[in-house]
């Protein structure tokens, strides 16, 4: 009635309605307390703050002044500005097509540029095509570079990747994969060799914040050097045939202004399968964590993983390698990647190995610092986030007379600093 949400008082026994209250910017969800006083959610600039009314019938309740009103009333002019009905007019000649819409026959060339390269230790140069339709259902890279380093031989100086998507599916062909990010540090993803992968991601449940994908990949690598996952682990064969299908559930919430999500669980299942020389290694892994939330916007998380494979330890694709952050100087992964399973920083890249292993972390995400003045309005350092842990992991911990069984264990922090 007045513009903005007031609470009201209706008489059951003769149906009268009353305004208990008169707010500028709207009061909600009022709660009576026992001396016949209300609390309330005032809404305002920083959010919703609790405040307590007398809930006092009122015999006159004044609406807001809108800012569009008073324009309209010092200049009618405007209520003729309107846009036209889609039946009138020019809008019908706007149309171009008409049918159904298939995104991979629309697919068009959105942008070009050069590109720097990095293999290995060396830095190549290229240019990179993409590709897309309209709406965004469907999507295609495609990067060539040449990398000439004295380093490398001749038959890895060349660099193809075509990447694709289309709905919840993607594809992705590689020969010498190459990549930007490897200029930047000691992670690589680069990789000699010929690759094919071939995946798709299923929502099972999207009922945010809670949701459940099903994921699957099959990837095909040929003339390959080191593995595709562990960098420093050469693969000892030149053909690699890798499956894997996997759950993926996450329930996590953050309170208003929090850096970082505070409680919740979240868990992982993947089943992979290397074939190689004529052998078959299944592989079987998990991961759950979970965290609960402490005040003030601090968080405590139990973060568990556990793995399994089959084969001989002497094949290289047969054991789980762990260590180190896993970031680079500049990058475009997940800032917080020491909480992936196969991190273990204070470790070498790579540098432990185990068919059966079972990891348990602890972290701490201390209370964020939230900077007011520091930078320019369109440029400023927003959060500073700091967060401890300690971790420990048992490889082939069954296995009393392996002599791969090992305990290693550290105690670690990180400091992020966002920017916006």
């Amino acid at each position: 009635y007045t513009g903005v949400s007031n609470i009201f008082r209706y008489e059951v026994a003769t149906g009268e309605v009353e305004a208990v209250s008169n707010a500028e910017t709207g009061f909600f969800r009022p709660v009576p307390l026992s001396d016949g006083r209300m609390v309330v959610f005032s809404y305002s600039g920083a959010g919703f703050q609790p405040a307590v009314i007398d809930p006092t019938p009122l015999k006159d309740v004044s609406s807001i002044r809108f800012l569009g009103t008073e324009v309209t009333k010092r200049h009618p002019v405007v209520t003729a500005w309107k846009v036209a009905h889609p039946e009138e007019g020019d809008a019908k000649e706007g149309i171009i097509a008409r049918g159904e819409y298939h995104p991979l026959a629309s697919l068009r060339l959105q942008n070009a540029f050069p590109v720097l390269q990095g293999y290995k230790d060396a830095v190549g140069a290229g240019v990179r095509f993409n590709f897309g339709d309209d709406l965004g259902y469907a999507s295609l890279g495609i990067m060539a570079a040449y990398t000439p380093s004295d380093s490398i031989p001749n038959r890895e100086s060349g660099h193809v990747i075509v990447r694709g998507h289309y709905l919840n599916w993607r594809g992705e062909l590689s020969v010498n994969r190459s990549d930007f990010y490897d200029i930047f540090g000691p992670t690589k993803r680069s990789r000699k060799g010929y690759a094919a992968k071939f995946g798709n991601t299923q929502s099972l449940i999207f009922d945010t914040p809670r949701t459940l994908d099903l994921i699957t990949e099959v990837a095909f690598f040929d003339k390959i050097g080191a593995l595709p996952n562990a960098q420093n682990i050469e693969a000892g064969f030149d053909s690699l045939v890798t499956a894997e299908v996997g759950l993926r559930y996450s329930n996590v919430r953050r309170s208003l202004g929090a850096v970082d999500d505070e409680k919740g669980a979240a868990g992982t299942a993947v089943l992979a399968t290397s074939i190689f020389e004529g052998k078959s290694v299944p592989q079987l892994r998990g991961t759950f964590d979970f965290g609960i939330a402490l005040p003030p916007h601090s968080s405590i998380w139990s973060r568990t993983a556990a793995g399994a494979a089959r084969g001989d330890a002497s094949d290289s694709a047969a054991n789980f390698y762990f260590g180190a952050f896993g970031n680079n100087y500049v990058d475009d992964g997940n800032v917080k990647r020491y909480r992936e399973y196969y991190a273990m920083p204070g470790f070498g890249i790579n540098e432990l190995a185990a068919q059966r292993f079972v990891k348990q972390m602890v972290e701490w995400n201390l209370p964020p610092y939230i900077f007011e003045r520091v930078g320019k309005p369109d440029f400023f350092l927003q959060s500073l986030r700091p967060a401890v842990f300690v971790t420990g992991l048992w490889t082939d911990p069954l296995n009393s007379s392996s002599g791969a069984r090992r305990t290693y264990s550290n105690i670690g922090g990180q400091i992020d600093l966002r920017f916006s």
